[in-house]
């Protein structure tokens, strides 16, 4: 079987996640530190003193770069790669199904499950309850090299969250081939009720 993800990918994101926190520990340290020394001048001032404006001014812009600072760099960075790092979690540690369906196509699209970019791949399987073919949309990782599948071909896979994290291709265009054998098998059926007739 073919596998999507290993344990590799994820240790480097947790180590990308470890990072991004120890910057940011970093530049909030550094921050109380510098707004802690001008506080501290602030107070040794005298009453009333020309250089109150110096202190508060310093703070003020301090605080707003660190704001700045703070929304792309944990609002947006650390958010995905800390969302990445729990889907990469549940993926290792989570509960998994196994299926076998007809892969149709892959379903471009701009979309997120889970905080994760991903395109849909579609596949049909046959439902014995409503003896009718249904689709069955399973999610793939962008990030990831796209799996080696085509049209008809029979896939064994394992899905965590519909996510596909395991594939197997069973036989290739297998649903061609049922395909042609239900119209041959059909076709055949027809010539011999038009047969009995005449």
């Amino acid at each position: 079987m073919q596998t999507i993800y290993s344990d590799q990918d994820l240790v480097l994101v947790k180590k990308q996640r470890s990072k991004i926190l120890a910057v940011f520990f970093a530049v909030t340290a550094a921050y109380a530190i510098f707004c802690s020394v001008w506080l501290v001048y602030h107070i040794g001032l005298p009453y009333a003193d020309e250089m109150a404006w110096l202190p508060q001014t310093m703070v003020y812009v301090a605080s707003g770069a660190y704001i700045i600072f703070l929304f792309p760099f944990m609002g947006i960075k650390f958010h995905r790669v800390n969302k990445y790092y729990k889907f990469l979690y549940y993926v290792s540690e989570g509960r998994k199904q196994e299926e076998t369906c007809y892969f149709v196509c892959f379903a471009k699209s701009d979309l997120q499950k889970d905080n994760v970019d991903v395109i849909s791949c579609i596949f049909k399987t046959w439902n014995k309850k409503k003896s009718e073919w249904m689709e069955r949309e399973v999610y793939f990782d962008v990030e990831k090299e796209w799996p080696d599948l085509e049209q008809g071909d029979l896939v064994k896979y394992i899905v965590q969250s519909n996510f596909l994290i395991q594939y197997e291709v069973l036989e290739r265009g297998a649903l061609q081939e049922e395909d042609d054998e239900e119209e041959y098998e059909e076709t055949e059926e027809n010539e011999t009720e038009q047969g009995a007739e005449e």
